[in-house]
C-alpha cells in the first residue's frame, strides 16, 4: 500500500512537471498596423524577430485600413496604385506597399521563426483606401480619395455582386500568400448610414429578409467567411461581429474589453482577448509619456505582466475557449521606427511571459 501511494504521488508530480513545462497559451499575439503608418520590410523582419525572442507565435498584420492599403493585389493593382497613397494635410505625398515577392519573403522568414502571421482584410468598415481605387465598392456617390485624418469613416463597402466578386479575388491572392489557419476580416467599427440611404442595401434586405443593418453586415461576413473555408481557412473577427450573429467557427477577438470575449465563450465560440486598457501598445506606457489623444489611457508594463486571458466569471470548461491573449499596436500616432520599439518594448517581453506563466 506504501509503495502504491508514494507510486501515485510520483505520477501526480511528473504529471504536474509535465504542465508546467509547457504553460503557454495555444494563441500568443502581436499585432501591428501598417496602413496608418507603414514600416518597410526590414522593419517588420525585425519586430518578427522581437516576437520570436518573447515567445509569442501569431503576428497579426493589420493589412487595410481607410488611410491605406499595404498589399499588391495583381487582378487589382489601384489597390496599391491609388491605395496605398494619401496626401497629408502639409501635401506631402506619403504611403507605401509590400509587393507579393516581400510579403512571401516574410512570411517565410516568420515560419522559420515559428511564428504564423495572420493578415487582416478589414471589412466592411475601414475601407476607404480600397473605395478610393475601386469607387464601385461604395454605395454612395461623390469623389473618393484616401482620407488623411484619423476615426471612423461613413463610407463602408456596399454589399453588390460586385463588392463580392473583389472581395473573393482579394481573398484568392490573400490565401494564396498566407498557409495561416486564420485570416482575419475585421467587423469593427462599421457605421451603418450609408446603407440607411443604399437603395441596393434595401433591396438587399428584402431579398434576403434581413430584419436590421447588423444583419446586413452579418450577410457579408458570412458569406466572405464561407467562402475562406471553402479554402479552409477560419475567420478572426473583431468583437461587434456578435451583433450579427456569427457562425460557430467564427473566433472573436475582444478588443473593447472582456465582454465580447466572455458572452462568445459562454456560447462555445474560440476567443482571443486583447482588451484595450490591458493590451494596446498605442497607449502610453507611463506617465512621463505623452498621451497623444484624450481617449487613451495608460498601459503600464505592471498591468501587461498581470495579463490573464481566461476570466474569473467563466467556468473551466468555458474558460477552454480562450485560444489566448494578444497585444495590439496602432499606428496612428506611431510615425518612426524609434516611436515603434519605444512603444513595444518591454512591454512585448511582460506579454511573452503572461502569456506563457499562466
Amino acid at each position: 500500500m506504501k509503495r502504491l501511494f508514494i507510486y501515485v504521488l510520483l505520477l501526480r508530480t511528473l504529471q504536474a512537471w509535465s504542465q508546467d513545462a509547457n504553460p503557454c497559451f495555444e494563441y500568443r499575439g502581436m499585432h501591428l498596423d501598417v496602413a496608418r503608418h507603414f514600416f518597410d520590410k526590414e522593419v517588420i523582419l525585425r519586430y518578427i524577430d522581437t516576437m520570436s525572442q518573447h515567445h509569442i507565435n501569431y503576428f497579426h498584420w493589420h493589412l487595410t485600413d481607410d488611410q491605406g492599403w499595404r498589399i499588391e493585389i495583381k487582378q487589382y493593382p489601384l489597390l496599391t496604385e491609388t491605395g496605398a497613397w494619401r496626401t497629408e494635410k502639409n501635401g506631402t505625398r506619403y504611403g507605401g506597399f509590400y509587393t507579393q515577392q516581400e510579403v512571401k519573403e516574410i512570411v517565410q522568414y516568420a515560419a522559420q521563426k515559428n511564428i504564423t502571421i495572420v493578415p487582416e482584410i478589414d471589412l466592411p468598415g475601414h475601407s476607404s483606401a480600397a473605395i478610393a481605387s475601386y469607387p464601385f465598392l461604395s454605395c454612395t456617390k461623390g469623389e473618393k480619395t484616401v482620407p488623411n485624418s484619423w476615426g471612423i469613416f461613413r463610407d463602408i463597402l456596399c454589399p453588390r455582386d460586385s463588392t463580392f466578386t473583389f472581395l473573393y479575388a482579394v481573398m484568392d491572392e490573400v490565401c494564396a500568400l498566407f498557409p495561416s489557419p486564420y485570416i482575419h476580416i475585421g467587423g469593427d467599427e462599421v457605421p451603418k448610414s450609408a446603407w440607411k440611404q443604399s437603395k441596393d442595401v434595401s433591396a438587399l434586405m428584402q431579398k434576403e429578409k434581413l430584419n436590421s443593418y447588423e444583419s446586413v453586415q452579418h450577410y457579408i461576413m458570412s458569406r466572405i467567411e464561407s467562402y475562406l473555408q471553402t479554402k479552409g481557412r477560419r475567420c478572426i473577427m473583431w468583437g461587434e461581429a456578435l451583433r450579427g450573429g456569427v457562425s460557430d467557427s467564427t473566433i472573436i477577438m475582444s478588443w473593447r474589453g472582456r465582454g465580447a470575449g466572455i458572452q462568445a465563450a459562454r456560447k462555445g465560440l474560440q476567443v482571443i482577448m486583447a482588451p484595450r486598457f490591458t493590451c494596446y501598445f498605442d497607449y502610453p506606457a507611463t506617465i512621463q509619456d505623452k498621451k497623444p489623444a484624450w481617449w487613451m489611457t495608460y498601459t503600464p508594463i505592471k498591468k501587461v505582466e498581470r495579463f490573464n486571458p481566461r476570466c474569473r466569471v467563466l467556468n473551466a470548461q468555458q474558460n477552454q475557449n480562450i485560444l489566448g491573449g494578444e497585444a495590439t499596436l496602432w499606428t496612428e500616432y506611431v510615425n518612426t521606427e524609434q516611436q515603434l520599439w519605444h512603444q513595444l518594448l518591454p512591454r512585448l517581453e511582460a506579454l511573452g511571459k503572461a502569456l506563457c506563466k499562466q
